[in-house]
């Protein structure tokens, strides 16, 4: 018997601490005014699927997170729900169509260097 599905919506605008996050209604309401930035295409592309923990245990399900290039609106959304997984990833993947989005330049690849 499989749990039912969750949301957990870690932060989702910029807020006081205390306050609620916003909706994910009104985060796909952002994504389709303002461009991502797209330097979090570097740590992940704004989705990672069964993420792996430092732990080295798994975190089912899926993470949306970023921020916006000329908005502050941090999101870090966990769900295992697949309602919310279809309507964030067509949100997001319709957001970096944008020409505000495929015009900023790529971000760097990371390198690590070691001693």
């Amino acid at each position: 018997m499989h749990a039912p599905p969750t949301t957990t919506i870690n932060s989702n605008g910029s807020k006081w601490y205390g306050q609620e996050p916003d909706t994910i209604e009104k985060l796909i309401e952002v994504l389709g005014k303002y461009a991502l930035n797209r330097t979090f295409e570097r740590y992940g592309n704004f989705i990672q699927r069964n993420q792996r923990l430092a732990s080295g245990s798994r975190l089912e399900g899926t993470v949306f997170f970023g921020n916006f290039l000329e908005l502050s609106h941090v999101f870090n959304i966990h769900t295992t729900d697949p309602d919310v997984i279809r309507r964030l990833t067509k949100a997001i993947r319709a957001n970096q169509r944008t020409p505000a989005y495929t015009q900023q330049p790529k971000p760097e690849r990371r390198t690590v260097t070691t001693n």
